[in-house]
Formats: structure tokens, sequence, C-alpha cells
């Protein structure tokens, strides 16, 4: 039998609503606590502590969050909630204890306060309307992120020449998704996908199950590349399977069962139409307001990711000759002082590689008037360098001037990027017609 597809009758009024059971009242008590706890103000995991308004909830938590922890949980580490985009901090997973805790007790009162009360048919369906636009959003701005390269913007030249032992998990994802743009893109039109359908209450079962499948490829991609969103991506499974709750047996029947089954009809918030329509109008009004200003704040964000320090600077240096406190120092791999690879790219950043091959990446301040560059490292605010250049040849530069304390010179090469034996990452392409894997 093939299965079909019939729409439900209009949707019962409120003097026909089903009478809830107690359970049924209590968790949908629990949960409604939960998620406003949740994603006010600002989600856990989706780090809160970018927000630059002050919020009286929020300064809360940073107050009660480590006394739990240090008191109750016994949990000993820093509690501060820094803004250096991880989600899952100490704090992080304190608040969600909290929170969870907070539910519980506010459902329980609840509960007692509201004992008579038979369904929340009306407040279901605000709770529904509130978890479409916080995924919704969320995914519109994840997915326009991908599109315009911001969230995967292309590996920095640093990592052409660093070793893949020293990569880390996180690292090594990013630089995948980097290189294939074409995978992250379609990443990103999956994750609008959803997020735009989940704006339209009609569409939210096709949304949610689109999100569902994004969100689970990116969990599995936090658990085992070791990236701090788990808790987030987590909570956004949650919604989505929240969302999906009242079409899993029809899901069942239609795609397992192969059984005849029904539309769920759109729940109503009010009995008046006109008041309804307004409902969908705010909210595609926040579709609207969101995907234009993710569009709009992505773009800025990718010229800004794909802005370059000038020419002739940008690109990979050999180090050819270098000399050391007016010492000439051989490319010995045991000498911590001589430098292996210059690497300009970002417009204030330059990374020095050096003989055993690891990196450090130094502030950098290009004075082309009087052609110098002043360095600082930012782990020790008395260091500092400052060097002349000499670019006459468009791949060459000499350096000469303090490394620190030091008198230093350096002269430079510049590394062909088009080499296909040596960059090969870079230059194999893509290809319809392959004689043999070309597996390195």
């Amino acid at each position: 039998m093939i299965p079909q597809l019939q729409r439900d009758t209009p949707v019962s009024s409120p003097e026909m609503a089903p009478h809830w059971s107690l359970p049924t009242r209590i968790v949908f008590r629990f949960f409604f606590c939960y998620f406003l706890l949740y994603v006010y103000p600002k989600s856990v995991g989706s780090l809160g502590a970018f927000v630059k308004y002050n919020n009286p909830i929020r300064d809360m938590w940073h107050a009660v969050v480590p006394w739990v922890g240090t008191n109750i949980l016994h949990i000993s580490g820093d509690y501060t909630e820094v803004a250096n985009g991880s989600g899952d901090q100490i704090y992080d997973y304190v608040l969600v204890f909290c929170i969870f805790v907070t539910a519980v007790i506010a459902a329980a009162i609840w509960s007692w306060l509201d004992r008579k009360r038979t369904n929340y048919e009306v407040l279901y369906q605000w709770l529904r309307i509130f978890v479409r636009m916080s995924i919704a959003v969320a995914m519109i701005i994840y997915g326009a992120d991908k599109l315009y390269r911001m969230q995967f913007a292309a590996p920095a030249l640093w990592r052409y020449v660093d070793s893949y032992s020293r990569t880390s998990p996180m690292g090594l994802l990013w630089a995948f998704m980097g290189m294939s743009r074409g995978y992250s893109f379609m990443g990103g039109v999956g994750e609008m996908a959803g997020g735009l359908l989940l704006i339209v209450p009609s569409l939210t079962t096709l949304g949610a199950l689109i999100t569902l499948g994004m969100m689970g490829n990116v969990l599995m991609l936090n658990i085992f590349y070791d990236v701090p969103r788990k808790i987030y991506s987590i909570h956004l499974i949650l919604f989505c399977l929240f969302l999906l709750l009242p079409d899993m047996r029809r899901l069942l029947d239609f795609f397992i069962l192969n059984r005849k089954t029904q539309l769920t009809p759109s729940g109503k918030v009010f009995r008046d139409r006109k008041l309804n329509y307004c409902v969908l109008a705010l909210q595609l009004l926040i579709g609207v307001v969101a995907l234009s200003g993710a569009l709009v704040q992505a773009h800025k964000d990718q010229i800004k990711n794909e802005t370059y320090i000038q020419a002739p600077f940008r690109g990979i240096w050999s180090v050819t000759d270098f000399s050391f406190d007016n010492n000439p120092r051989p490319p010995l791999l045991t000498d911590t002082d001589r430098w292996q690879r210059v690497i300009f790219d970002a417009p204030q950043v330059v990374t020095v590689q050096a003989m055993d091959g690891t990196l450090k990446s130094y502030f950098l301040q290009l004075d082309t008037g009087n052609k110098w560059i002043t360095l600082w490292d930012t782990s020790n605010p008395t260091w500092n360098a400052r060097l002349t250049y000499d670019t006459t040849h468009p791949d060459k530069i000499t350096f000469e001037g303090r490394w620190g304390q030091h008198p230093v010179s350096a002269h430079l090469d510049r590394v062909d990027m088009s080499d296909p034996v040596k960059f090969l990452l870079i230059n194999r392409g893509f290809h319809w017609v392959t004689a043999y894997p070309h597996n390195r």
C-alpha cells in the first residue's frame, strides 16, 4: 500500500481542547521553564559572555554559578565566563545544572499553584513559536557564516608549513572545512534551508527534520574533533525533537510502517483569524530581519578574514642567511634562535618558524614610508623587535635590526606555493577521471 497524506479537520476550539494527563502537564511545565531559562539571556553555549549589554538575570547567574559549583558540586576551577569561543567551559556545565534544578523547582511550584488547569494548549503553541524562532535564527546565522566563508575561512599560510602531528583535532577540522569550500558551502545551504523553513509554521516539520540532520552531523564533529560547542549543539537537537514530538507517530507510520497518515494542522494561538495573521507576520518579520542581518554581518566578516597584508610581503618566506648577535648561524635543527621560515598573511601578524618547526606569532606594525617593522609578543609585554627591510626584489626580503636585545639580520626568499610537489594540497585540484587514487 502506498502511504497517503490527508489533512486533519480544522483545529478544535479551546472549549474542545483535550484534557492533559497530570504527568503531561508536569513535564510541559518543566520544559517550558527550562527552555526559557536556557535561551534567555543568551543561551549557554552561544557565548553569553559576548553580550555587551547589562542583564540582571545573567548577572545573577554569574553570582550563583560559582557558588553552586564550589559549594554544592565541589568542582574546582575557573568559573569566569570568558568570551574566547568556547561554549563548554566549567561555567557552562554548572549553569546547565543550575538551570535544570531551577526548572524543576519552578515546575513544582507551578504545578501546585495551577493544579486545577486541565491543559496548556495555547501556551504550548506560544512555546513552539519561541523554540522555532530560536532554532531558526541560530541556523540562519550559522548558515550565513558558511555561505560567506566566515566560519571556515581558507587556511592561514602557516598551516601549510606546520607539522601535521602538532595540529589539534579542532584545527584539523577547521583546515579541512576551510579547504573544502564546496562542502562547507553546502553545509551552509542545509542550515540556512532548515532555518528558513522553521520560520513558516506550516513547514515546521520539514524544517525541524532538516535541522535535526544538520545538527546531528555538527554534534558528531564537535564530539570527535573536540570542538567546544557540544552543549549548544545538543540543545539544538533537543529543540528539534521537541518540535517533532507531535509528528513522531505520523512520521513512523509514513516512513517506516507504510501506513496511511494525516498532516498535523498548524496550531493557533488566538481564536481571531486576524490576530493569528499578525502572529504569522511577526514570525516572517523576524525571519527577514535575521536573514538580512546575518548575511550582511557574515559578508563583512568574510571581507575582514580575506584582508591580507599588502604586497610584496604576503607569502611564505624561506630564511637563506641568518645572523644573530653578529654571528652567522647555519641552518641547524638544534639552533633555537635561528629562523627557518617567516610567514606574512594577516595585516597585523607575522609568524616565525624556528628550525625545530615550532611556530610563533607576533603582533606586527608595518611602516612602509620608513621601511621598518615593529613586532610585539603578546605573551611578553616587555619584549619587542624593530627591523628595517629591503624589498627591492619582489621575491626577496632583507631584514636588519634588533630582535629583543639582540642584533639580527636575515635574508629571505619567497617560497613558490604553486609547486605541486611541496604544496599538493592546494595544487591537486578536482578530477572527474582518476586512473589511480592519489591518496598521500
